[in-house]
């Protein structure tokens, strides 16, 4: 029972006593007087986790509060009938030096374990565990239905940033009728910012008439588990040839192809003219990237860098930009 809420760190206080607990933790500690506070993020731990990925997604967000001190609420949902109906906290706090010895920042995480169906009082207890007047963010981790994340409408609507992974939720995740898809952001594509500042980099030394003309098909392969990666690039270059000029109608065929490979990540644009060719061949274990191109003027190849952002690094990412 309660095997994410116990897999966490932190101490175990009364649900009504949270603030009292926060008094205490911080008595003796650097942070008794001042603990300056950015954000609120609230990480809701979906059915589908496990508590190993629990105690990961935990580190990513310490990490993430090391540059911006927050207030977290971490739900642990609790899908057992037989489990006890009552509602558990704990409190975990750590303090960070910053750029200067007085530079002290901390962050604060409130544990929630509750029981599934109970979001009345779950809506409350969130809201009265959450810092006032300061913007609040939504991680909906591994949810395992659209249906059952719906229920969490009021987290949903008051969040600035709504984050989900495409990579482990349901394929179905992007026909949810989002409140506010604006707020919308999938971490996925958020890790490949630096691989599509890249190659938009190296496509843009030509001209967009250059890259589209005659453009007939457009291949993506990778390494099997980078499948979401995968499709969030082809979305993105679908937009930028739009962009450039490409005809919808044209008939371009896109496609991602998984293969057995160690760090591959490959993207080919095919021509009806056989002389202009443009890929770009990564290995991101090994962080490089060849790109080899001619679009009507000349062979170009150059080696770059490639990599994906790290998981705090996405998660900042996301929610700022």
């Amino acid at each position: 029972m309660h095997a994410l809420f116990n897999a966490l760190p932190g101490q175990e206080v009364p649900v009504g006593g949270i603030n009292a607990g926060f008094k205490k933790l911080w008595a003796d500690s650097p942070a008794q007087e001042s603990r300056a506070t950015q954000l609120n993020l609230v990480l809701h731990l979906g059915l589908n986790t496990t508590p190993a990925d629990a105690e990961q997604q935990f580190r990513t967000t310490v990490e993430f509060a090391k540059r911006y001190p927050c207030r977290v609420v971490v739900l642990c949902p609790e899908p057992d009938p037989a489990a006890e109906t009552v509602f558990r906290a704990k409190i975990y706090g750590e303090c960070f030096l910053g750029k200067s010895g007085k530079d002290t920042r901390c962050c604060e995480f409130v544990l929630l374990a509750y029981p599934v169906g109970t979001h009345d009082f779950l809506q409350h207890q969130v809201s009265v565990c959450l810092s006032t007047d300061l913007p609040l963010y939504y991680w909906a981790h591994r949810f395992s239905s659209n249906q059952r994340l719906a229920a969490y409408e009021y987290l949903l609507t008051r969040s600035q940033r709504v984050l989900f992974d495409s990579a482990l939720v349901p394929a179905d995740a992007f026909s949810f009728p989002w409140p506010n898809p604006a707020a919308v952001r999938d971490l996925a594509y958020t890790r490949t910012r630096p691989l599509r500042q890249t190659i938009g980099q190296f496509l843009s030394r030509y001209a967009p008439a250059d890259i589209v003309a005659g453009l007939r098909a457009v291949k993506i392969t990778h390494r099997e588990d980078l499948n979401a990666e995968a499709a969030a690039m082809i979305s993105w270059l679908k937009k930028g040839l739009l962009r450039c000029g490409a005809d919808p109608e044209a008939g371009i065929d896109f496609g991602i192809v998984p293969k057995e490979c160690r760090g591959c990540f490959e993207i080919a644009f095919s021509y009806r003219d056989p002389q202009k060719t443009f890929t770009w061949s990564a290995d991101l274990d090994s962080r490089t990237a060849e790109f080899e191109g001619d679009l009507g003027h000349g062979r170009t190849t150059l080696t770059a860098n490639a990599r994906l952002l790290d998981p705090a690094e996405a998660l900042s990412e996301a929610m700022f930009h």
